[in-house]
């Protein structure tokens, strides 16, 4: 159904990928990428190419980033492509579960708004539990 790119800071987006490798233990449903922006190199075309490159591998992709308004993200505005290509900020380990075991069917805009909202909902502040 899609292809997920992971682009952050740092090796951020590896060791996200790391761990849900790890959490699932080999039953991903779909193919994981990364791309790491480097303190050395923020040469807007090098990424380009890059995205590019991983975009052509599916016809449907998640772009996840950091945060809105980094490089990251800025550099994958230019291949958001509604229907086909989304961009989804503020990336986690849930979201990223969810995206990795979702059932392939056919609507990419229904899948977006599961995975986005799976983020949302795993965001827990132990103060506001009732316990001890």
């Amino acid at each position: 159904m899609f292809n997920i790119l992971i682009i952050t800071h740092g090796n951020l987006c590896e060791e996200l990928k790391s761990s849900v490798e790890f959490i699932l233990d080999n039953k991903l449903n779909r193919k994981i990428f990364t791309i790491s922006i480097d303190e050395d190199s923020r040469e807007f075309d090098t990424y380009s190419n890059r995205i590019s490159n991983f975009l052509i591998e599916a016809n449907h992709n998640i772009i996840f980033t950091d945060m809105f308004g980094g490089t990251p993200s800025n550099i994958s505005l230019p291949y958001f492509k509604k229907g086909f290509v989304e961009i989804i900020s503020g990336v986690n380990v849930p979201m990223l579960l969810k995206a990795c075991v979702l059932e392939n069917n056919d609507n990419f805009y229904e899948a977006v708004k599961i995975i986005v909202s799976s983020c949302k909902e795993n965001i827990i502040v132990a103060g506001d539990l009732e316990i001890a």
